[in-house]
């Protein structure tokens, strides 16, 4: 790590400080620092001198970050703060925080959503910094994709990924850091990490591309196919490795157990907050979290951490996330008038019958790869086909899946994109997970609501793919209502290749009886949402936008008759 003073200088931190969760009377504050933690607090004006813990057990000192909770602050009111080094101001380091308005205001709620944060081009920051100094949103959502471990340098998979020995592990996980290092320093990035709260989210490129997706990831392919064991032991523990430092660098300052308490000042039931540290080696568990902002609640949902998309129950939230939603829908606080659920992918965008999951949904490539123990093959799939053979050999092959209910893998087109369809909500191994989780929503708007009031407003929130989108989600029971969907992606990473519809999102489409997905509009241009929350007592107003330079447009390509 670098030195933490400058010659003859004031002490430096390495990265920080940032915001994380804050509600009505307390603020977490995050930095990372070369020495030891316990030399560093916060003095926040009118709060007093608040030491940092360290995020890692008693006696490491692998990251050097370390959190601060800040209590007894005021609701609704802006506090600036500095970080102190054994008593002396840290340069630089400073920031402000404003508390959240108390839980049973009436309050309106302005809030940003981003995701795909790329190092190499700055994207819509600035735009996003010049909003949020304008508009003082009450926090941001960042939907996944905060640094890009297989993309961005230091290229951490590329570099990194054979590192069985404990020395070569340490050597990847600073390297996972330094990504950390190089993305959130840039500014305006770093100022707006200082000065708003934001709740973290991981997605696969805070891994790599498509992790859980692929054979390779999947303890069930492991234990049919032995010859890629070899193979799976590691990418699980890069995956260990990668899920440390996020854990360290993004989900230690997230809501965590006891972070909201009921009237009796007891742990509430309807915030069932269970990750309160590393996850142990050898352990798959989503790292889900719910919140309060006034009378919006947010939930927001883990897709990455107990993912494995050939397994039979529930391959994508995992079996205790799911008791996490059951419990968090099932008991939504009668005063709650607006409901937001955030999944770093998507939740329905995309026809679960239309070209792309035709085409490649039903491939299994990889999985022969991994049957081989041919790595190669599986990372970096060989592309043979001119584009017009390619397409023609996928219909093909498509049309014999339709007829046999198996997939003969003709010709190569697009198979290095073939975890991007398997990451999809609509892809086949999804569905189940997908169908329940649009029903159980749009029947929390009416959880607890006395008999006869107008339900709660809901909206979905989401990112991933690379374009920003905004769609409308109508169901026709319990009662009818609809939804918006915002897909902001991304803020610093986008994706320029037409045609957009009918690859990447789709139009009108099914998505389980009596639920329907229809697109409003997409964007091509770095982007960053914004959504506004007026409760009125009697339900919510929801208002979201994506915020962009330039004109949105798209190209369309339907060729899912053809399959």
């Amino acid at each position: 790590m670098p030195s933490s003073r400058r010659p003859g200088g004031p002490p430096r931190l390495v990265l920080g400080p940032v915001l994380g969760h804050t509600d009505h009377q307390s603020a977490r504050i995050w930095i990372q620092v070369p020495d030891d933690p316990a030399d560093y607090a916060v003095r926040v004006e009118g709060a007093g001198l608040v030491p940092f813990v360290s995020t890692e057990p008693a006696g490491a000192r692998e990251f050097g970050t370390a959190i601060a909770q800040v209590r007894g602050l005021v609701p609704d009111r802006r506090y600036t703060y500095r970080i102190t080094r054994a008593g002396r101001h840290v340069a630089g380091a400073r920031g402000s925080v404003r508390t959240m308005p108390p839980p049973s205001s009436m309050t309106p709620i302005l809030f940003d959503a981003i995701s795909c944060n790329g190092a190499e081009q700055l994207g819509a920051w600035q735009q996003l910094a010049e909003h949020v100094e304008r508009a003082q949103p009450s926090f941001i959502v960042m939907m996944g994709d905060q640094v890009y471990l297989d993309e961005d340098e230091p290229n951490v998979f590329r570099d990194h990924f054979d590192g069985g020995l404990e020395a070569d592990r340490a050597a990847r996980r600073r390297a996972m850091a330094a990504n950390y290092r190089v993305n959130w320093s840039r500014e305006p990035v770093a100022r707006l990490l200082a000065n708003t709260p934001c709740y973290m989210v991981w997605d696969d490129h805070d891994i790599r591309d498509g992790w859980g997706s692929l054979a390779a990831d999947s303890p069930t392919m492991a234990a049919k196919h032995k010859r890629g064991a070899a193979i799976f032991r590691r990418c699980t523990t890069f995956f260990e490795d990668a899920r440390d430092v996020y854990w360290h660098f993004q989900g230690c300052r997230n809501p965590r157990p006891g972070d909201h308490l009921d009237a009796l000042n007891q742990p509430d039931p309807a915030f069932p907050n269970y990750v309160n540290g590393p996850l142990p080696a050898g352990q798959q568990v989503g790292m889900p979290f719910v919140f309060r902002c006034g009378r919006l609640m947010v939930m927001v949902l883990d897709s990455r951490g107990a993912r494995d998309v050939f397994r039979a129950d529930k391959p994508i939230l995992g079996t205790v996330q799911w008791a996490f939603v059951d419990q968090v829908l099932t008991r939504v606080p009668a005063d709650v008038e607006a409901l937001a659920i955030v999944t770093a992918t998507p939740l329905a965008s995309q026809d679960p019958d239309g070209q792309t999951q035709r085409l490649m949904g039903g491939r299994s490539d990889d999985i022969e790869a991994f049957r081989r123990g041919d790595e190669r093959e599986l990372f970096h799939p060989t592309s043979r086909d001119g584009k017009a053979a390619g397409i023609v050999k996928a219909i093909v092959s498509a049309k014999v899946e339709r007829l046999t209910g198996t997939n003969p893998n003709f010709g190569t087109f697009q198979i290095s994109n073939l975890d991007e369809a398997r990451d999809q909500w609509s892809h086949r191994a999804s569905r189940a997970e997908q169908q329940d989780l649009l029903k159980k929503a749009f029947a929390a708007r009416l959880v607890n609501r006395p008999q006869g009031a107008r339900g709660r407003e809901l909206i979905f929130l989401g990112g991933d793919i690379h374009i920003g989108a905004t769609f409308e989600v109508h169901a026709a029971r319990p009662v009818k209502a609809r939804a918006p969907l915002l897909v902001s992606s991304g803020v610093s990473q986008i994706e320029t290749r037409q045609p957009f519809v009918g690859v990447y999102v789709d139009q009108d489409f099914a998505l389980a009886p009596g639920i329907r997905a229809e697109l409003k509009t997409v964007v091509d241009q770095f982007n960053f949402g914004v959504v506004s929350i007026v409760p009125t007592g009697h339900g919510a107003q929801i208002q979201s936008a994506l915020a962009h330079q330039g004109n949105g447009f798209a190209f369309a390509l339907d060729i899912k008759d053809l399959i």
